[in-house]
């Protein structure tokens, strides 16, 4: 088990999901201390479970940024653009990106290009019956309907987080209708064409049934993928 307060990031592509709680427990204050603007920003969240995961996901990026550019994690100070896409202002060289639920964080770093992560969550019961007309393209509908009753959730959770992981690379995020994004399966990965980006992603199930996924440009080196 990596321990997170030694991990660091020398560039390529970084993938790093972790429980909040070991994100808290490996990295001393001091290495997770967020810029004032991000504090009051996550202060504003009423459940202290949204704080938590916001606070550790914060955290753990500034870590890992603060530690390749050889600052204070409390300097690094992320703007958003008019979607919400995080990025580093000044630092077009780097991408950025964050997820967090379900008591998982998980974070993204490319020198390679535009990068997305997700990570859901799966303790918490979905009627994935119900929502999957909401998400799925017409024909993933037709293909999640022909699976067994017990192999949809498992899939339904995997298309869901690889859509979103896309989403976030494009940087269209929640402003996109999920029903129009059709990623195309290639063995483990997807592939997806949208917003002047060819794109690839590819997930993994989690310890206690969570869904990792991350999408990055076409022609970038495979990921380094650290689970804590």
């Amino acid at each position: 088990m990596t321990d997170l307060s030694t991990l660091a990031y020398a560039g390529g592509t970084l993938v790093v999901a972790a429980p909040a709680g070991r994100v808290t427990a490996d990295l001393p204050a001091s290495r997770r201390a967020l810029p004032p603007d991000e504090v009051a920003r996550i202060a504003r969240f009423l459940q202290p479970r949204d704080r938590h995961e916001r606070e550790a996901a914060h955290g753990l990026l500034r870590h890992l940024v603060g530690g390749h550019l050889g600052r204070d994690p409390a300097e690094i100070v992320l703007a958003r653009d008019g979607d919400g896409r995080p990025f580093l202002p000044g630092r077009s060289d780097l991408d950025v990106n964050l997820s967090h639920g379900g008591g998982w964080v998980a974070i993204g770093l490319s020198a390679e290009g535009r990068i997305g992560v997700d990570v859901e969550g799966a303790a918490r019961p979905v009627d994935w019956d119900g929502v999957a007309p909401v998400f799925l393209h017409p024909a993933e509908l037709d293909a999640y309907r022909g699976l067994p009753a017990g192999a949809r959730p498992r899939q339904a959770l995997e298309l869901w987080s690889v859509k979103e992981a896309f989403l976030k690379a494009t940087g269209e995020g929640l402003i996109a209708e999920p029903r129009s994004v059709r990623p195309i399966a290639d063995g483990t990965a997807w592939r997806l064409a949208r917003a002047g980006l060819s794109l690839r992603a590819e997930s993994r199930l989690l310890s206690d049934g969570a869904r990792l996924a991350w999408a990055v440009e076409e022609g970038a080196h495979d990921a380094r993928v650290v689970v804590g």
